[in-house]
């Protein structure tokens, strides 16, 4: 799928980095124009780069994480781009045990806030996309 490149960026697979990552995408957006999604993109930003970190080599020592964006034409699409290493490809599991549960969610929060996401394989790793309608929610 092709779109005009935003931007991108490479950052070490690390907890501590997440932040960095939703703040790049809050930032690139407000200055391209797409404020009203840039809420929604940072927080599936966040929950794509975390499960990356969490169940990739990206976590291991000198992993890495890439994430990039691109602006088509009713949608932004963010690719997530992770090191590989993964035993599954990243599918939402059942509900989380209970409402206080701290993992589980990520996956149904894209489901339910993403146009579409996916996966693809990229080299030794995978890219998780997913995109979000350009404009104003409903």
């Amino acid at each position: 799928m092709t779109g005009r490149f935003l931007g991108s960026i490479v950052f070490p697979g690390a907890a501590e980095e997440v932040p960095d990552a939703r703040h790049y995408v809050r930032r690139l957006l407000t200055r391209n124009g797409s404020r009203s999604i840039a809420g929604d993109a940072e927080l599936l930003t966040c929950e794509c780069v975390s499960n990356a970190i969490r169940f990739t080599r990206s976590g291991t020592a000198g992993g890495r994480v890439a994430v990039r964006v691109l602006g088509m034409d009713d949608v932004l699409r963010v690719e997530v781009l992770d090191q590989g290493g993964a035993t599954t490809v990243p599918a939402p599991r059942g509900a989380p045990d209970s409402a206080d549960a701290e993992n589980g969610r990520g996956l149904h929060l894209i489901e339910a806030l993403a146009r579409e996401w996916g996966t693809m394989p990229y080299g030794p790793g995978t890219i998780t996309w997913f995109t979000v309608p350009k404009g104003n929610r409903p």
